[in-house]
């Protein structure tokens, strides 16, 4: 950090953000926030990258985050941050720690409630903290005698939890003079700290459970990625004796190429042997598990509590008992040195076949979700950062086995439609350019966020693109509707949306297995721009798993 930048406030909140990893901020324009972007174009660690819209921003930052460990987003007051508090909602929904700083107007200004444009014009400038309250872990409106301590607390606390939080950053304390001493930067990590008495006490509780002969399966969620635990979850996993499954949210968190990997685990909803591998086994280690309906099958897990060790970012459990304070880290650490290591030929067994599906040989036979998501399932490669948005991108993904070293962006817990490509964006910056990005994303959730494939293009972004034609809401054709005129959309002409949208994109369009896989090969060779590939298959065709899901929600909706 500077000298210089660090006797502002506005330079202290940036220099705190750039000694937190970020290096990307996301975001748009607007009279209230101009002269904070002035400083963030101005920053040496730091680079604007503007949106399309807030929106758009805030899934980009939430992509970047979930694989930088944190993101920054700055939008104007009022309309701007309610256009964003969508994708900071869904942020919240799936632990992403996204800090959303919000130009606002001067506090003279808010002082004599003045009704100015952006605000609801009834001098009332509290309404927008308050939204934000509802969908943050911490949020503050800067002050000139709180501004360091309130950003070291929202910034500390965002890290934490792996929440969003929120800083309202007057327009005229850009640039002025901070107050108060400067304290050592957050740290980044998620904490092991030091529970002492505790951790013995839910080790030897584990370790009752976990007898010479015990069955055990590890299921793992999405907080295991949030809260930076695969290395120890990894080492505990190569260990051989136990078997490893994930729920729909925790897809890609695990090593799938791993043969002690079993599938996925979603209740009722599983495939017969995953459930038995899950619920009839002798014990069974939930690793940062999410509960809600998409995740488990409508509410239909059948894990016995008392066989049941849960390991949380701040506590865990076995059977009955709960431990404050354990964190995951300190949790794995302890099921790693209880386990022992087992003999090659008493490692799980698993199928090597990656993919799942037809391999129909005809050349003519037309798509299906099948025949498409049999062919991704070979398409991808270990180290791909692959984005499915929700709906049936997102249940097709589902039933493929994965490479090692993947990264998938998915959000099935928030569950908003377009997210992904924004998503996989911000996610491809974060990593690297040059890391492969595959996403696939349906018509109507691409119609909601296409924009943003100039940005894509602006920033020399390369992914590939499978845009699933259906020719509508499918999904929501499987709850309700099933040819109702609300789950239509307009037909697009999605050949020339790359380039009506700025990027000079490879574009293909496939109908046929034949096309599909003529298509695939060919875009695979072009890795220098985005390229966008179209596949047609029917409107009421759906992967198995989302058929099944679609099923129980459309029940649930009417109970």
């Amino acid at each position: 950090m500077s000298q210089e930048s660090l006797s502002t406030i506005s330079g202290y909140l940036l220099d705190r953000i750039a000694a937190a990893g970020v290096r990307h901020v996301f975001g748009v324009p607007g009279d209230y926030n101009l002269a904070l972007l002035d400083e963030i174009d101005d920053h040496p660690l730091l680079r604007w990258i503007g949106n399309a819209n807030e929106l758009n921003a805030a899934y980009m930052a939430d992509g970047y985050a979930r694989l930088n460990g944190f993101a920054v987003l700055v939008t104007t007051y009022g309309v701007g941050e309610l256009s964003a508090i969508n994708g900071i909602a869904g942020s919240y929904a799936e632990s992403v720690p996204v800090l959303h700083v919000v130009g606002a107007p001067t506090r003279e200004i808010q002082r004599r409630g003045l009704p100015v444009h952006h605000s609801l014009l009834d001098g009332d400038h509290g309404h927008f903290l308050r939204a934000a309250e509802e969908v943050t872990c911490a949020a503050a409106t800067l002050t000139e005698e709180m501004a360091v301590q309130e950003i070291d607390r929202v910034v500390a606390t965002v890290l934490r939890e792996k929440k969003p939080g929120y800083l309202a950053l007057p327009s005229d304390l850009v640039g002025l003079p901070r107050r108060g001493a400067v304290g050592p930067a957050p740290a980044t990590g998620s904490a092991r700290g030091s529970a002492g008495d505790r951790v013995r006490d839910f080790s030897e509780a584990a370790a009752r459970l976990l007898d010479d002969g015990a069955e055990v399966t590890v299921l793992v969620d999405s907080l295991a990625a949030r809260h930076g635990v695969r290395l120890e979850l990894d080492a505990l996993l190569r260990k051989g004796r136990l078997a490893v499954a994930v729920t729909p949210s925790g897809k890609g968190v695990v090593d799938e190429s791993l043969p002690a990997f079993v599938g996925v685990y979603n209740g009722a909803i599983s495939a017969p042997d995953v459930r038995h591998k899950v619920e009839q086994v002798d014990v069974t280690i939930g690793v940062g598990l999410v509960e809600h309906d998409l995740n488990t099958g409508g509410f239909t897990t059948g894990i016995e509590a008392s066989r049941l060790i849960g390991i949380q970012p701040s506590y865990a459990t076995v059977g009955a008992q709960l431990f404050e304070g354990v964190t995951l880290h300190q949790a794995l650490d302890e099921l790693a040195r209880l386990v022992p290591a087992a003999l090659d030929t008493d490692a799980p067994a698993a199928d090597a076949a990656r993919s799942v599906g037809p391999a129909a040989a005809d050349p003519s036979t037309p798509l299906s979700q099948d025949l498409l998501w049999n062919r991704l399932g070979r398409f991808f490669q270990p180290g791909d950062i692959i984005a499915a948005d929700q709906g049936t991108a997102f249940y097709g993904l589902i039933g493929q086995r994965l490479p090692a070293d993947v990264e998938v962006i998915a959000q099935p817990g928030w569950s908003s439609i377009g997210y992904g490509l924004p998503a996989v964006a911000g996610a491809q910056l974060a990593a690297s350019p040059d890391r492969r990005a595959v996403l696939v994303i349906g018509d109507g959730a691409a119609q909601l966020t296409v924009q943003e494939i100039g940005t894509v293009a602006r920033e020399g972004l390369a992914p590939v693109i499978v845009l699933v034609n259906n020719d509508g809401y499918t999904v929501e054709r499987a709850i309700n509707g099933w040819n109702a005129a609300y789950n239509d959309i307009s037909r697009w002409d999605w050949q020339a949306v790359p380039g009506a949208l700025g990027a000079d994109a490879v574009t293909a369009q496939a109908r046929t297995l034949g096309e599909l896989d003529d298509a695939l090969a060919r875009l695979s060779a072009h890795v220098d721009r985005i390229r966008f590939l179209e596949v047609i298959v029917g409107k009421h065709d759906l992967p198995q798993v989302l058929s099944d899901t679609a099923r129980a929600v459309a029940e649930r909706n009417t109970r």
